[in-house]
């Protein structure tokens, strides 16, 4: 089978370049690089939620020949339970599990305006997020690579709108969430459960929005858990 993995914004399919080494070889990690990073660096980045998941449609589409799992982290939960929704409305193909990791579900889903602050704001903004990172944000040459793609990925997040009672999947949802995240409390995973017709299992770790680096392990032994009936 295979695990399609979505990036948070600003992130690139590198950050899930060591999982495939800690999951069983029948599960194939299939990482997702948006436009405007790494090897795709030259192609614009996307700037609205529909052109980010056509954009992962075209690229997936001649790989859903085997039973498959979609993951994603921050927005890129919102990316997966998106492009889940686009492969069953354009191409008929069914998800076999939606994984979501630290994002409140779309009927939730609230907006902000980070993509249109200054520099700086969208730099501290990033630190908080992710306070071992402030220091290499201080340089101006890393804010002068790295600020437009992800200038260009919290529109995509901010922008986003969503029903108030969007289309329910048939698959199970496994949500996973952080007990000190700042960004999606647990109260709010747990509003995954009205998105789907069947199971949707809500798992809290320790640890902040981003708890899967050090929690890595146990992010892993849930995805294997929830793939299993797959393989």
């Amino acid at each position: 089978m295979r695990l399609f993995c979505m990036p948070h914004a600003g992130g690139a399919a590198s950050f899930y370049r060591s999982w495939s080494s800690s999951l069983p070889p029948e599960v194939e990690v299939c990482a997702i690089q948006y436009p405007g990073r790494e090897d795709r660096w030259n192609v614009p980045a996307c700037g609205a939620m529909p052109e980010l998941v056509e954009d992962v449609v075209a690229g997936i589409r001649d790989r859903l020949d085997r039973p498959f799992v979609l993951f994603g982290h921050s927005l890129g939960a919102t990316v997966a339970y998106e492009t889940a929704q686009a492969l069953h409305r354009e191409l008929g193909g069914e998800v076999g599990h939606l994984v979501v990791s630290a994002k409140e579900p779309p009927q939730h889903h609230r907006a902000d305006d980070f993509h249109q602050r200054s520099d700086d704001e969208l730099c501290a903004e990033l630190a908080r997020l992710m306070p071992d990172r402030a220091d290499v944000l201080a340089s101006p040459e890393v804010r002068s690579l790295l600020l437009p793609t992800v200038r260009a990925d919290y529109r995509v997040n901010e922008t986003y709108r969503q029903e108030t009672s969007p289309p329910l999947l048939d698959c199970p949802i496994t949500a996973l969430c952080a007990a000190d995240d700042t960004e999606t409390t647990v109260a709010e995973a747990q509003g995954w459960r009205q998105l789907t017709r069947v199971k949707c299992n809500i798992v809290v770790l320790p640890g902040d929005h981003f708890y899967l680096v050090p929690r890595r392990n146990a992010v892993l032994a849930t995805i294997h858990r929830a793939v299993s009936a797959l393989l």
